[in-house]
């Protein structure tokens, strides 16, 4: 997947100044700053955190300054939507980090410092990376937190980086998520699979009334072209095939990418996409994402095309599954999800 993330900046537009710069050896294309830093700005805007853990004689710490982090798009990406933080993990500095004091276990040249046996679980192999993110103020801690061992590669790291920006880690543990990241990306053979979703557009389902004789729930997902979670979603989740069955015998599907121009008729009512920079979404995604738009949402609605429930980020195949029989079969109006979940059905 040569190119994959620098492919995605310029979908997204967020920053398009290319690189030009030679990468700088200890530092790569990375514009590194310290933990202290990160988490001042985190309190001001919110960002997940990458943290490197390096020390001054590691050669693979160095070699992934070179490579992995001297790759124009991936060190794009990275300086985007992550603050990072580069640590030397035998450094001499005293830091604080929610609300502790961490200082060098001694004053050796190469005694680790408390913060990187902390964040390390005490596993000391360099270089080693940290994916945070979620922080919670009250609670002064992170919902992910995530350590990744040993040297990683531009094709290792893609999944990782974007498990952490896209919140998939709310649904899902990593390890199902690599595996579907990987095929999402990677496998041809999809293809075809695909090819047997027969998804309406928008436009197309909510124009035309329903004149089927038994009116189906409808399963909108809402989704857009550089949404790498929603991709993974559609090329293995909807593929499963027990999730393919029962949904396409359930539901209605429905591909509704919010950016379209399409007006669009909806239960009386006439929606368009303002198209304005402060709101590039449409107002009918807006709506059945309970107006907090957050990509990828699954919505899902009744027979008369009442919203049910609207479920954010990325699903891995087992939990849209249950998902999907829960409202499916109507379970929803006799059991909370807590019970449906707890009962093993």
């Amino acid at each position: 997947m040569k190119n994959f993330l620098l492919t995605l900046i310029l979908i997204l537009t967020i920053c398009h100044k290319t690189y030009s710069q030679e990468p700088n050896a200890e530092h790569g294309l990375v514009k590194w700053m310290t933990i202290e830093e990160a988490m001042k700005l985190n309190e001001k805007v919110q960002k997940p955190i990458l943290l490197d853990f390096y020390t001054d004689w590691c050669g693979w710490c160095k070699h992934m300054m070179k490579t992995t982090y001297s790759d124009p798009g991936l060190s794009q990406y990275v300086n985007s939507y992550f603050y990072p933080v580069k640590f030397n993990a035998e450094g001499k500095d005293t830091i604080e980090y929610l609300g502790k004091i961490y200082k060098p276990s001694s004053t050796a040249p190469k005694a680790p410092h408390e913060f990187a046996v902390t964040m390390l679980n005490g596993s000391l192999s360099y270089p080693s990376t940290v994916f945070i993110n979620g922080y919670d103020i009250q609670k002064k801690e992170f919902k992910l937190n995530m350590l990744a061992a040993g040297f990683l590669e531009v094709q290792k790291i893609e999944p990782m980086l974007v498990f952490t920006v896209e919140n998939a880690f709310r649904n899902s543990n990593f390890d199902d998520f690599n595996s579907n990241f990987v095929k999402a990306f990677r496998d041809s053979t999809l293809d075809e699979q695909l090819k047997k979703l027969k998804w309406l557009q928008a436009a197309e389902a909510f124009n035309k009334p329903d004149t089927a004789k038994k009116k189906k729930k409808s399963l909108v997902f809402i989704n857009t072209t550089w949404c790498n979670t929603g991709k993974v979603m559609q090329r293995t989740s909807f593929i499963n095939q027990e999730v393919f069955a029962y949904a396409n015998s359930t539901y209605r599907l429905i591909e509704f990418n919010p950016e379209t121009k399409d007006t669009i008729n909806f239960k009386g009512q006439t929606f368009t996409n303002p198209s304005q920079p402060q709101m590039p979404f449409h107002q009918l995604a807006v709506a059945m994402c309970k107006n907090n738009i957050i990509l990828p949402t699954m919505a899902l609605l009744d027979e008369e095309n009442n919203l049910l429930d609207a479920i954010p980020f990325y699903l891995p195949p087992a939990v849209l599954k249950k998902i999907l029989f829960y409202y499916g079969e109507d379970i929803n109006k006799t059991k909370s999800w807590q019970e449906f979940v707890e009962s093993g059905k």
